[in-house]
Formats: structure tokens, C-alpha cells, sequence
């Protein structure tokens, strides 16, 4: 199966899982789970969550952000890839001039 995110509408999410200012995200729902692409402009966030019925792996295509973790504060930046868990905690938090935007894969392990 083949999406393309061009012709997807980026829908702006206030207050993302609790976090500062809004994002634009683009999804899509398979049987095997989510699929995104996030933009989180500067100085906004997606608030501390936890993955409860999935993991995540993030590929970052641009811009700066920090990921939260168990108080470990990592820049990310373009080129990089992240994992949460399943039960994991993170939040995004962009501190940074530029838009960050993320590639991510969240497949449902029920």
C-alpha cells in the first residue's frame, strides 16, 4: 500500500496531549496501525504521554526539538530516529526558530 502525505490535509491540534501552543499533523490509520508526519512550530509541544497500546519510531526530517524522557532532555535533529517503548513516556518540545517535523510509524501491538 502506498500514501502519499501531499495529498493528505495537515489538521492543527491544540494543546497536543497537554503541550504548549498547537501542531499540524497528517495521518493515516492502517490495520497495522498509525502512520504520521507532525510539524510542531516553534515554541510549541506535544505534552508528556505514555504508549499504552503501541510503540513509536519518529525519522526527523527537519528543524531542532528536544524529546523528554524520565527527565532526559535529547536534542533531535534532521537524519535522527527515536523509539518509544511500549509503556513508554516522551513529550516534543521545540525551543528552537524553525518549524520540527517528524516521520512516524505508532503500529498497534493488541
Amino acid at each position: 500500500m502506498v500514501y502519499d502525505f501531499k495529498d493528505i490535509e495537515a489538521k492543527k491540534v491544540e494543546h497536543m496531549r497537554d503541550g504548549e501552543g498547537h501542531i499540524f499533523t497528517k495521518r493515516v490509520e492502517t490495520e497495522m496501525g498509525g502512520i504520521i508526519i507532525n510539524t510542531i512550530p516553534p515554541g510549541c509541544s506535544i505534552g508528556l504521554h505514555q504508549h499504552t497500546s503501541n510503540f513509536e519510531v519518529c525519522y526527523i526530517i527537519s528543524g531542532r526539538a528536544y524529546e523528554v524522557t524520565d527527565d532526559v532532555k535529547t536534542l533531535l535533529g534532521p537524519g535522527m530516529v527515536t523509539y518509544c517503548p511500549v509503556e513508554g513516556k516522551h513529550s516534543l518540545v521545540n525551543e528552537f526558530d524553525e518549524d520540527f517535523v517528524f516521520f512516524g510509524v505508532l503500529p498497534d501491538i493488541k
